[in-house]
C-alpha cells in the first residue's frame, strides 16, 4: 500500500494491496511521510474505496472531519444496519459523519434549519425516521450535545440513500417528492383515501422507489404475456388508466420512457393499494 496524498495527519488517500485508490484514517497516518511512501498499515483505523464520489474528494471530505465523529457515526451505522437491513454498508459512512459535523457547528450557534420534505419523510419512511431518532439519542449520549429533532430527517434520508444503492442524495429527494405525488393522483383518480400505514401501501411504495430507480438507470421490469395484461385492463380498468396516468407523469417529470410492464405493474399494485380503501375513511393524502 502507497501513498498518493497526504491531507492531514489522520487522513491519506493511497493505493491499496489490489491496485485501488483508496482514503486511509488512522491517528497520525500521515505525520512526516510524502508521496510514495508505504502506508503505515499498523496505524490504518478505516479504509474507504471510493464509489460515489472521487476519491480524493472523499479523501477531502474525511479531512474535514473529526475522527471522534467517525467513530460515533460507525456506531449509528451499525445499529442502523441491525434496523434496516444488511444495504446499509459503510459507504454511508463519511457522508453521514459530514451531515452531523455541520449538525453540530449550527448546533453550537443555535441554528435550525427547517426540512421542507418533514411530511414525506416522516410518512413515507417511518423506520428509517425512527433510526434518525435514534441516531440523535446515540450521537447525544457519546458527545453530549442534542440536536435539534429535525435533524432525523435528513439522516433518515441517507438510510433511504443506502438502501436503494443510489448515490446521490439529490436523486433520493427528487424520489421522495414523487413518491407523494403518485399517492395523491392515486388518491383523486380513485376518490379513496389511502391509509399509509397499511403493508400495502408500504409494497406499494417499495415498489415506486425501485421503479423509480430502474427508469432512472435505463431499465425495464420483466416482461409480461399480452394476455396477462389485456386481463388486467379489461378486468380492473380504472387502476389500469391510474397506472398510465402515472406513467405518463413520470415521463413528464424525469423525461424517462415507462414500458408497457412497469405499467401492468403498477396497475396491479394500485388495485392492491386501493382494494380495501374507503372514500370516507384512512389517512387522506393531503395536497
Amino acid at each position: 500500500m502507497l501513498v498518493k496524498k497526504i491531507f492531514n495527519n489522520n487522513v491519506v488517500l493511497g493505493i491499496d494491496e489490489h491496485g485501488a485508490e483508496t482514503v486511509f484514517l488512522g491517528r497520525g497516518l500521515g505525520f512526516q511521510v510524502k508521496p510514495g511512501d508505504v502506508v503505515d498499515a499498523g496505524r490504518v483505523e478505516r479504509r474507504f474505496v471510493a464509489q460515489a464520489m472521487p476519491a480524493e474528494r472523499l479523501a477531502a471530505l474525511a479531512a474535514e472531519i473529526p475522527l471522534g465523529v467517525i467513530e460515533v457515526m460507525e456506531e449509528v451505522v451499525a445499529a442502523a444496519r441491525r434496523r434496516l437491513g444488511e444495504k446499509i454498508s459503510e459507504h454511508i459512512l463519511l457522508p453521514l459523519a459530514d451531515h452531523v459535523h455541520v449538525a453540530l457547528a449550527r448546533a453550537r450557534t443555535g441554528a435550525v434549519i427547517e426540512y421542507p420534505l418533514k411530511w414525506e419523510i416522516e410518512n413515507l419512511y417511518p423506520a428509517e425516521t425512527e433510526m434518525g431518532t435514534a441516531a440523535l439519542e446515540i450521537i447525544e449520549r457519546r458527545l453530549g450535545v442534542r440536536l435539534d429533532e429535525t435533524e432525523a430527517l435528513p439522516l433518515a434520508l441517507h438510510f433511504v440513500n443506502a438502501q436503494i444503492g443510489s448515490g446521490d442524495i439529490a436523486a433520493t429527494v427528487q424520489m421522495t417528492q414523487w413518491l407523494r405525488t403518485a399517492l395523491q393522483m392515486i388518491g383523486e383518480d380513485l376518490g379513496v383515501a389511502i391509509d399509509q400505514r397499511s403493508l400495502d401501501a408500504a409494497r406499494f411504495l417499495a415498489h415506486l422507489r425501485y421503479l423509480f430507480l430502474r427508469a432512472r438507470d435505463g431499465k425495464q421490469a420483466p416482461e409480461v404475456g399480452d394476455q396477462i395484461g389485456e386481463a388486467v385492463r379489461n378486468t380492473r380498468p380504472l387502476e389500469y388508466a391510474c397506472a398510465e396516468r402515472l406513467a405518463r407523469r413520470m415521463e413528464e417529470l424525469f423525461d424517462w420512457q415507462v414500458g408497457r410492464e412497469e405499467i401492468l405493474y403498477l396497475a396491479l399494485h394500485v388495485s392492491r393499494l386501493t382494494a380495501q380503501c374507503d372514500p370516507s375513511e384512512g389517512d387522506r393524502v393531503d395536497a
